[in-house]
């Protein structure tokens, strides 16, 4: 069965495997982690909640690629003004909140070293370039082991450089104009992703959306049909 790279919306979240589906390290702020009825609200709810929200408001919430019913990965992206943990990491400022963000990132164990990893970010890279967004920021970790913070090594090897340096959790920025190297492979990305529906209208304008010029969207082609 043929594998397949998708926008992702609420309703993938079912997909996702434990701890993931349940996980709202970027859904929830440390003011709502003190609030005392926390601990008695559904993660599985508030992560949807969040996910309808970023849907609706913004657009596709990240990527997801399946081969069958089967979860392969995902990557999961939104503005910086709808990611509540931001404020919590030092490094995470200035960025505009209309910064497009990449969030969480897994690939499954017996997939991982194939590839599949860069094929998601280059695909969530496209939904970015075909609205004119001039870059996407991640937070990454230099530390080891699992973790709701992608590695800075994995970062660095599909595209991202660092802008913010920090001993832990420094920032980074894949930047889809200067990139060069990157815009034929985002073009086949964008072509890979199929289930495509309309996106919903946007919000304010992004911050890296190019006011002049041509855009990138118009250099790697956005005529084919997905």
């Amino acid at each position: 069965m043929p594998r397949r790279l998708r926008p992702m919306t609420a309703a993938d979240l079912s997909l996702l495997p434990d701890p993931c589906a349940r996980c709202t390290f970027w859904e929830v702020s440390l003011h709502d982690l003190a609030a005392p009825d926390h601990l008695h609200r559904d993660r599985t709810q508030i992560k949807r909640e969040w996910a309808d929200t970023v849907t609706r408001r913004w657009g596709y919430c990240g990527v997801i690629a399946t081969e069958g019913d089967e979860l392969l990965g995902y990557a999961t992206m939104a503005p910086a003004g709808m990611v509540p943990r931001l404020g919590a990491l030092d490094t995470a400022y200035p960025i505009n909140p209309d910064a497009a963000v990449l969030l969480g990132t897994r690939v499954e164990e017996p997939y991982r070293g194939r590839g599949l990893g860069r094929q998601l970010i280059q695909a969530a890279a496209g939904l970015m370039v075909r609205r004119d967004i001039r870059a996407i920021d991640a937070l990454g970790s230099y530390r080891e082991g699992p973790s709701c913070i992608a590695p800075v090594g994995f970062l660095q090897r599909v595209g991202f450089s660092v802008v913010r340096q920090h001993p832990v959790t420094p920032r980074l920025r894949m930047d889809l104009q200067s990139t060069a190297r990157w815009l034929p492979d985002l073009g086949a990305a964008w072509n890979r992703l199929t289930g495509l529906m309309p996106q919903p209208a946007p919000g304010p304008e992004p911050a890296h959306r190019q006011a002049t010029g041509q855009s990138v969207a118009s250099v790697v082609g956005t005529g084919s049909t997905p």
